[in-house]
């Protein structure tokens, strides 16, 4: 393994070592790191200082999951040689270490699901008492996780995986009564070519799509914000990272990645066709041309290629995709020096979404680097699923009678929550689309802590959270607010399937929680209840609730990191897009970011709410006994938010 700061290889991922090393002793109890990697592509880390067990928890809020090492092994000192290096033989075995607290599957179902698990995750040994999420679990495999249970006989929903969270406890959950979900079995799969279009339809389709069918509702209505006559041009983003592999760019090697991923992905050669057949349709194209566009910068200021970059930012905003045309991408090079340059991204977001997004990146990347050395790339297995799956899903969804009565009882027994329209500057005025960061990396590690208090999850402590700022502003007892899912099927698979799965849906809140760890474990269970809801698309919800909009308020968690920050210089990232809601909240590494257009909500006001932010999240830190139902506001300042809030009456139901 060599220095300590050394580049490994771990699971498809090139990691520098000194990166972990470096975040760890950023903590502030940890005086000294080491960081090696075992037989089996395990990321070990050696600390003098700091808890072994809260370490994970920290680096969760700086480095992508697939850096933070599975293992922490406290020392009083870390071994060096009379050079000054690590020295490694010195170093605990941690393949011991590790054997000391795995345990081993106990019966044939444990033993059956600990497989599964690890072909899911990546890894050749979980023991029956290791966390999902700890392991580098999160929501998109967790679906992953349940297809590949349900295609060898287990009634697994993904409400399971986030209730019984290690092997053991999914295994005594599905084990005795087949889970604690009925698990609806009408989802179609494998659907075949053209399936889901009439055979008229079919019959009129141009020579060289090789399927057809619907888009999706969230699709469509993505689709018609993009083209709608604002100037604004929705849902059409664009995006460019900063690549340092430390080698002159290959422009050929880039059109050849290019090639390749159109060419593997139905999405990526599908086109849109609006108004020419019965329904709107996407039709997917046996092939399809990738443009690339080439920009060498060398030889340019640090201040003209920022300036280069921003105009390119501008000119791919500007220039919307013709909808019956594939790809609805476009690929571009901004070349800096002959050590870095910046790979770019258009797309119609109807086409993908953020994990295939950083998926699409991160192919690419391995493309290109393989081309550049002059080597063949590896070619994957095809997945067993398709986009045609979800859309099939959708349509199950919409005849679902249980689906449309869960949603209705959301929208009738709950208020929709909104900002009060004079927290904007107006209609009238100049549109101004700006973020603010509300900052927890300091408090984060107690954050994460609440999450393993309650057995619940990370997710669930910031949804809590956001759900205490709108219940402060508000003198509902019940409400519902935008929270974003992934629609994507519980099929084996379906994580390497590109395209548009999300689906924004209202999320139920009833005020009442006594505790901070009440309140949390109200809203996990609020969570996986939803989950088997999710494929409902959000457009048909707002049927049922009289055709109103329901929200214009959105909280959306990224719980993925796909992105090699060895080669992706995230902090050099830049681009721009544009949605409809008012207000939009994410979590990024030790921060929250809150998203708002000005019209709907003023600079001032938006201050105001992150403000609010802060205030709760320093609340739930301090522990999970602590005061759900106290003001974190000054009583004078909530009256004046609550008067500006319910200045006039709303007919909800």
């Amino acid at each position: 393994l060599g220095r300590i700061d050394d580049q490994v290889k771990v699971r498809g991922y090139r990691i520098e070592l000194g990166e972990i090393r470096a975040a760890l002793i950023a903590h502030p109890k940890v005086s000294e790191a080491a960081v090696t990697v075992t037989d089996d592509q395990r990321l070990v880390a050696y600390v003098v200082g700091g808890d072994p067990d809260a370490l994970g928890e920290w680096l969760n809020g700086t480095l992508p999951e697939y850096m933070v090492p599975s293992l922490f092994i406290e020392l009083d000192r870390i071994p060096l040689t009379a050079n000054g290096k690590l020295d490694r033989r010195a170093l605990p075995d941690a393949e011991a270490t590790t054997a000391d607290t795995y345990i081993a599957p106990r019966s044939e179902t444990e033993e059956k699901i600990a497989g599964i698990w690890g072909q899911v995750l990546g890894l050749d040994k979980v023991g029956v008492e290791d966390n999902f999420f700890d392991l580098g679990g999160h929501s998109i495999k967790a679906i992953a996780l349940v297809g590949a249970l349900r295609a060898e006989g287990f009634e697994a929903a993904v409400s399971d995986v986030f209730r019984h969270r290690t092997v053991a406890g999914l295994a005594a959950a599905l084990g005795t009564d087949g889970g604690t979900e009925e698990v609806d079995r009408s989802v179609p799969t494998a659907v075949a070519p053209f399936a889901l279009v009439s055979a008229h339809v079919r019959d009129s389709l141009p020579e060289d799509v090789v399927d057809a069918y619907p888009l999706s509702q969230v699709q469509l209505g993505m689709v018609l914000e993009m083209l709608a006559d604002d100037g604004l041009n929705k849902y059409h983003n664009t995006s460019t990272f900063r690549i340092k592999d430390g080698r002159p760019f290959d422009q050929d090697a880039l059109a050849r990645a290019a090639r390749t991923v159109v060419e593997r992905h139905e999405m990526l050669r599908t086109s849109i066709e609006l108004e020419d057949y019965e329904v709107p349709l996407q039709l997917v194209h046996a092939t399809a041309d990738a443009p690339v566009v080439v920009r060498d910068l060398r030889g340019s200021s640090a201040e003209e290629f920022e300036e280069a970059r921003r105009a390119h930012i501008a000119r791919e905003r500007g220039d919307l995709f013709d909808l019956k045309q594939a790809p609805l991408l476009r690929i571009s090079a901004l070349v800096e020096s002959d050590e870095a340059w910046h790979l770019g991204f258009t797309h119609c977001h109807a086409i993908t979404e953020g994990w295939s997004q950083q998926s699409l990146l991160m192919e690419v990347l391995g493309l290109y680097h393989a081309w550049a050395a002059g080597e063949e790339p590896e070619t994957p297995e095809p997945a067993p699923v398709r986009y045609a799956d979800f859309i099939a899903a959708e349509l199950a969804s919409l005849d679902s009678e249980k689906d449309r009565a869960y949603w209705r009882r959301i929208v009738e027994q709950h208020a929709p929550w909104g900002l009060p329209s004079d927290w904007g500057t107006g209609p009238g005025s100049p549109r101004e689309d700006f973020k603010l960061s509300v900052e927890f990396r300091d408090i984060e590690p107690a954050l994460r802590a609440l999450a393993a208090e309650t057995g619940t999850s990370f997710k669930a402590v910031l949804l809590a959270a956001h759900l205490k700022v709108l219940s402060t502003l508000t003198h509902e007892e019940a409400f519902h607010t935008g929270v974003l899912y992934s629609a994507r099927p519980e099929v084996p698979g379906v994580e390497r399937v590109y395209g548009m799965y999300l689906n924004t849906l209202p999320f139920a809140h009833r005020r009442g929680a006594r505790t901070w760890g009440e309140l949390v474990r109200q809203v996990f269970d609020r969570e996986a209840e939803v989950y088997g809801h999710r494929r409902h698309p959000l457009p048909a919800v707002q049927r049922l609730a009289g055709g109103r909009r329901l929200f214009d308020v959105m909280f959306r968690y990224q719980d993925f990191h796909q992105v090699d920050t060895g080669t992706v210089d995230v902090q050099a990232g830049a681009g721009d897009s544009s949605n409809e809601f008012t207000l939009s909240l994410a979590n990024v590494p030790g921060r929250l970011v809150l998203r708002a257009i000005s019209t709907g909500l003023s600079r001032a006001n938006a201050e105001r709410l992150a403000g609010l932010y802060r205030a709760v999240l320093e609340a739930m830190a301090a522990g999970p006994d602590g005061d759900a139902q106290a003001t974190v506001v000054t009583e004078a300042e909530r009256t004046q938010i609550l008067q500006d809030w319910n200045d006039t009456e709303v007919e909800w139901e």
